[in-house]
C-alpha cells in the first residue's frame, strides 16, 4: 500500500541572502538527509488559488517513516518555511473505485 503526502508550505519573507542559503540548504538536505524510502514525486512551486507557497508531494510504502522524520525536518526549516499544512492519502488506480460499487 503506498500512502501519499501532499505538504503545502508557506515561506518567510526574506532577503535575497537568505533565499539562497534557503535554496543551498535545500539542495543539499534533499540530495543527503532525505529517507531513501520517501520519494519526492514532485515540488511545485506555485499552489494558485490558496495562501500557499508550494507544496511537495511525497509517497512511501512506509508512513511511519514519514512520522517519524517530518519533525526533524521542520526542526531543520524552521528559520525560512513559516507553515505547513498535510493532506494524507492512500494511492489507488485510476479506475480502482469503478470495482467498489
Amino acid at each position: 500500500m503506498t500512502f501519499s503526502f501532499v505538504v503545502f508550505y508557506s515561506l518567510m519573507k526574506m532577503t535575497a541572502e537568505k533565499a539562497d542559503k534557503a535554496k543551498e540548504f535545500w539542495q543539499e538536505f534533499s540530495q543527503k538527509d532525505w529517507p531513501e524510502d520517501l520519494h519526492i514525486v514532485g515540488d511545485y512551486r506555485f499552489a494558485w488559488g490558496t495562501e500557499w507557497n508550494g507544496f511537495l508531494f511525497l509517497e512511501t510504502d512506509t508512513p511511519q517513516l514519514f512520522f517519524d522524520f517530518w519533525p526533524r525536518f521542520r526542526e531543520k526549516t524552521r528559520w525560512y518555511i513559516d507553515n505547513t499544512r498535510t493532506v494524507i492519502g492512500i494511492k489507488r488506480s485510476p479506475t480502482e473505485w469503478l470495482q467498489d460499487a
